[in-house]
C-alpha cells in the first residue's frame, strides 16, 4: 500500500512539473489538463495562432506499455478536443524510458522534455 502511495504522489508531482515548465516554455500557448466524462489527457498545448492542439500523457514509468496512450487512442476523446482545440499535431507520453515512436505515438524521455525547458 506504501508503494502505491508513493508511486501516486510521483506521478502527480511529475505531471504538475511538466505542466508549469510548459507553461513557461511558451507562454504564448494554453498548457492545461483536459478531463472528460471517461479519461482525461494529462496535458493539452494549444497553439492559438496555429489553431492546433498536442496531447499527452505523463507517466512517472520506465516501461512503455500500450495501456499508457489508451486515453490518447481514444476516438472520442480525441474528436472533442479537435472540436474545441483544432486539429492534434502530436499525441505524446512522457516517461522516463528511451524516446521513440510506436504506432503514431511518440515515447519522450520526460528528463529530455525538460531540458528542451530550459
Amino acid at each position: 500500500m506504501k508503494r502505491w502511495i508513493l508511486s501516486e504522489i510521483q506521478g502527480r508531482m511529475l505531471e504538475d512539473i511538466v505542466l508549469l515548465e510548459t507553461m513557461m516554455r511558451w507562454p504564448g500557448k494554453e498548457v492545461f489538463v483536459l478531463q472528460f466524462a471517461l479519461g482525461e489527457f494529462d496535458m493539452v498545448v494549444f497553439d492559438p495562432e496555429k489553431l492546433e492542439c498536442e496531447i499527452f500523457e505523463i507517466k512517472h514509468s520506465k516501461v512503455r506499455a500500450r495501456e499508457q496512450a489508451r486515453h490518447l487512442l481514444d476516438t472520442e476523446n480525441c474528436h472533442k478536443a479537435e472540436f474545441r482545440y483544432g486539429p492534434i499535431a502530436r499525441k505524446t507520453i512522457l516517461y522516463r524510458g528511451e524516446t521513440c515512436e510506436e504506432e503514431g505515438i511518440q515515447y519522450q524521455n520526460v528528463e529530455e522534455y525538460l531540458m528542451q525547458a530550459v
